[in-house]
């Protein structure tokens, strides 16, 4: 890979680094909630084996591998170039014994990933449908290699049923579609926080959470996230990992 093609990126936890590409996507708010969200929904003391559909050059997998030091992580990547530099990000961590990247379609799942069950599956699809929204060019916001059914669909597949956990990041205005297409694909909704800009604007994104179960759940509405807590945040991009959503 041309480094001329590339920006390096200090994560802020475990001493992780990590390339991205300059004309790709770029990780940001989006990605950092996500992988704590995800962490937050993992036992402490379970060693979970995790599958991040859409990782890109793996921001939200290597974040999650250093929140959590006991978890497996697949990573799997459609665009080659993307997937190449994510290769790269797992070995100048040193994570290549817990963490696997996959060069793949969630349309087509590759063979390896087609022949495991797992503990947690998380993502971070196209916020955007296909020519809409205002990032609709860069590769990874618009749906133009997998829809966000695609991405459901294909890792409710791949969850172990009745324990496995699916966490979603999502722009707010599709709340209810992440909803619906996880009840379709045999996800419960059980947890939900909107996330704000300010607490007197309306929920940018929201985090949502379900389990692969045919048993009744409720959905637990969480205190909301407001950006602008600097406190709040702080305390969820630099602090050591303590959270718990699982009791």
């Amino acid at each position: 890979m041309d480094e001329n093609r590339l920006t390096f990126t200090d994560l802020g936890r475990m001493g992780f680094t990590m390339h991205q590409l300059k004309d790709g996507f770029r990780f940001g708010t989006d990605t950092v909630l996500l992988s704590w969200f995800t962490a937050s929904m993992i036992r402490k003391s379970k060693k979970a084996c995790c599958l991040e559909t859409g990782a890109n050059c793996g921001a939200a997998t290597l974040l999650l591998a250093a929140r959590r030091e006991d978890v497996c992580i697949d990573a799997l990547e459609i665009d080659t170039d993307a997937c190449e530099v994510l290769k790269d990000n797992i070995g100048r961590n040193g994570l290549g014994e817990r963490v696997k990247a996959y060069e793949g379609d969630v349309r087509s799942l590759p063979d390896e990933i087609r022949q495991k069950q797992y503990d947690i599956v998380f993502m971070n699809p196209p916020f955007f449908k296909e020519g809409t929204g205002p990032s609709s060019n860069v590769t990874g916001r618009c749906e133009t290699k997998g829809t966000l059914e695609d991405f459901i669909s294909a890792g409710a597949s791949r969850l172990i049923p009745s324990l496995g956990i699916m966490c979603v990041v999502m722009t707010a205005r599709r709340t209810d579609e992440v909803m619906s297409l996880m009840m379709r694909y045999g996800i419960k909704p059980m947890n939900m926080i909107a996330v704000h800009p300010d607490i007197a604007k309306n929920a940018e994104m929201v985090l949502i959470a379900g389990k692969k179960t045919t048993s009744d759940t409720q959905l637990e509405i969480m205190p909301p996230l407001v950006l602008n807590d600097k406190e709040r945040m702080t305390s969820i991009y630099d602090k050591e990992h303590t959270d718990c959503f699982i009791l």
